[in-house]
């Protein structure tokens, strides 16, 4: 059962040439972080790519705020600017494969 007050988020990613496998690594740290500081739930993350190499993840904010209190926690500033270097945030919209009804993507991991 999902607590109420608990928020889906869908964040899509470009890794830029040759970080991809660096990125995901930071993607799992990234999550860690955000767990532990109480920022997210604890439920799973999948992580999925599309066919040109875009990346979708999954996850779930503790709180309506949670994302705001992120955006306020030291610790989590550092993982995302790290971020920021290996790879470039678009929009779902912009996901290849997500302008048909029931997109599917390929499952990379789950974190």
């Amino acid at each position: 059962m999902t607590a109420e007050g608990t928020q889906l988020a869908f964040s899509v990613y470009r890794p830029r040439s040759g970080c991809t496998d660096e990125f995901l690594l930071l993607l799992r740290e990234e999550l860690a972080t955000l767990r532990r500081r109480g920022h997210v739930t604890e439920r799973p993350a999948p992580v999925v790519r599309a066919e040109d190499g875009e990346l979708l993840v999954v996850l779930e904010w503790s709180t309506e705020h949670a994302v705001d209190d992120a955006h306020a926690d030291p610790e989590v500033l550092a993982v995302w600017d790290r971020k920021a270097q290996l790879a470039d945030y678009i929009t779902l919209s912009d996901l290849a494969g997500s302008d048909v009804p029931f997109a599917r993507w390929t499952v990379v991991t789950d974190l």
